[in-house]
């Protein structure tokens, strides 16, 4: 479940480099009604991006409490003096 967290935070780190990308290329702002709809899709494709980045890290946030958890109930319990 930890990788499946790391593999979504890739995906949207590369989906908002990606979009980043075609935003500095693309800049010129084209004739027609399609300039009112590019910056849209820009706009939703980095929301994308942070939702695959957030979901990615409580992915992986809720697998490693998970694994703390195992390893605390394995492990013998240390008492202190």
């Amino acid at each position: 479940m930890r990788r499946f967290g790391q593999f979504l935070m890739w995906i949207g780190a590369a989906v908002g480099l990606f979009d980043s990308l075609v935003i500095v290329i693309h800049s010129g702002a084209p004739p027609g009604a399609i300039w009112l709809v590019n910056p849209a899709l820009a706009k939703l494709t980095m929301i994308a991006a942070g939702g695959l980045m957030a979901g990615g890290a409580v992915t992986a946030r809720v697998a490693y409490q998970r694994e703390l958890r195992r390893l605390e109930s394995a492990a013998p319990t240390a008492r202190l003096p």
